[in-house]
């Protein structure tokens, strides 16, 4: 990717970055779920990432429940998710999901970010995203509590990003307003479960396969703004 081409992404919101784990270290295809328990220190972040799939793959799963006694933690806690970008437009979309009531409001944006890898930097731009927007919202989000709703509580922002590329990785340039983008090649389900939450995702044509939408890696973040620590059990499938 030559320096400065722009490009577009899709990103699911898990906040967790910072730390960025492996599930396996296999560096070929792998079929199948991959589990982890994840560490999140107050106020943390962390990225959790999988072997790439098989190219035949069509759906992507990610359960995430917590070993936190403090059910405050979780309700703290919100997730990211990113898909291929596509070159051509000026634009990273994010759509973050959560177990407590928040708000995003659309704002003028402006941060510069650099990471080794184009998934770490796409992850990064959309928990930064949340975070600025988070701290321009009024008033402390109110707790709705992970059984409140059935269905995960999500919003949807995209923002104006400049890609660049050196030696020594990636920069993402993001400076505009963020604002409501149009539908993307990627559907998303999210749902409580007993235990956490259950997301899955897929192609929103038949006809594709998840690695041309998503790339060839599931991966997922997470951001916690709990002033305690705490542990998330994270398992990653394909099929």
């Amino acid at each position: 990717m030559g320096a400065k081409r722009a490009a577009v992404l899709i990103g699911t919101a898990l906040i967790l970055l910072a730390v960025v784990v492996p599930l396996a270290s296999a560096t070929g295809p792998m079929p199948g779920t991959e589990k982890i328990t994840v560490s999140v220190p107050p106020n943390g972040e962390s990225i959790t990432t999988r072997a790439p799939m098989p190219a035949s793959s069509t759906t992507g799963t990610i359960d995430v429940s917590t070993k936190s006694q403090d059910n405050a933690f979780f309700d703290k806690l919100t997730t990211y998710l990113t898909n291929k970008p596509t070159f051509g437009a000026r634009a990273i979309s994010c759509v973050l999901m959560y177990t407590a009531l928040k708000k995003f409001p659309n704002g003028q944006v402006d941060y510069k970010i650099t990471e080794p890898t184009l998934q770490d930097l796409f992850l990064d731009v959309c928990i930064q995203l949340a975070l600025s927007l988070s701290q321009q919202s009024q008033g402390a989000p109110h707790a709705a509590g992970a059984q409140a709703t059935a269905r995960c509580l999500s919003t949807t922002n995209a923002v104006p990003v400049t890609i660049a590329h050196s030696g020594s990785g990636y920069s993402a340039t993001v400076s505009g307003t963020s604002y409501k983008p149009k539908r993307s090649a990627l559907l998303i389900s999210c749902t409580h479960t007993a235990t956490g939450l259950k997301i899955v995702e897929r192609p929103r044509s038949r006809k594709a396969k998840l690695a041309t939408v998503i790339g060839p890696i599931l991966d997922v973040g997470f951001s916690s703004g709990s002033t305690s620590s705490g542990k998330i059990k994270v398992a990653l499938g394909v099929r």
